[in-house]
């Protein structure tokens, strides 16, 4: 399955050479996330700003990572990355924002607010929240989510082996369903 998704994002890249494809990983979901991606090539950093925060929380973080398609070992990597999809713990998108716009990007959608100014943390990242985020009504929730952002993708909830691309056209969401089953990708 990693292949054919690693073969999807190869080619968007390729098709749409000012677009980067990021992966957002949930680290509670991949134990040895942090420890990969230290030893990697790939450009990476977690959605937390707090030093404390980052410290404590390494190893459970979620981060945004670029997948990179131009040297064969952050090929590799990107590859292995590809490995997470299928456990509800990693979303996928694709930005001309470099990666210092695209990682404060997700940090404003991670960050949440109480009315009276408690902040949280939102797991939009996760693809069942993502769905049920992605599917309201409310066009500054569809901004916030699409503002230099031209799709994302994500598993789909009934069936691993369908990618979901997400992209706004006309102020609406429009879903087109990925065929992960290797046989019926088309390179």
């Amino acid at each position: 399955m990693e292949e054919t998704l690693f073969s999807i994002f190869h080619d968007y890249v390729e098709k749409s050479s000012d677009a980067t494809v990021y992966g957002i990983f949930d680290g509670v979901k991949y134990p040895m996330l942090h420890s990969d991606l230290e030893e990697g090539l790939l450009t990476y950093d977690m959605l937390f700003r707090e030093e404390e925060l980052r410290n404590e929380m390494q190893e459970v973080a979620p981060f945004l990572v670029a997948l990179d398609f131009t040297h064969e070992k952050s090929q590799e990597e990107s590859k292995e990355l590809m490995k997470c999809y299928g456990e509800n713990g990693c979303i996928f998108l694709a930005s001309t924002l470099d990666f210092e716009e695209s990682l404060e990007a997700m940090r404003e959608l991670f960050y949440v607010y109480t009315p009276e100014g408690d902040k949280g943390y939102m797991r939009f990242y996760a693809p069942n929240i993502f769905m049920q985020y992605i599917g309201q009504k409310d066009q500054n929730i569809l901004y916030a989510l699409f503002n230099d952002i031209e799709h994302y993708w994500c598993e789909d909830k009934e069936d691993v082996n369908t990618l979901v691309q997400y992209s706004l056209k006309n102020r609406k969401v429009i879903q087109t369903p990925l065929n992960l089953k290797k046989d019926t990708h088309e390179s």
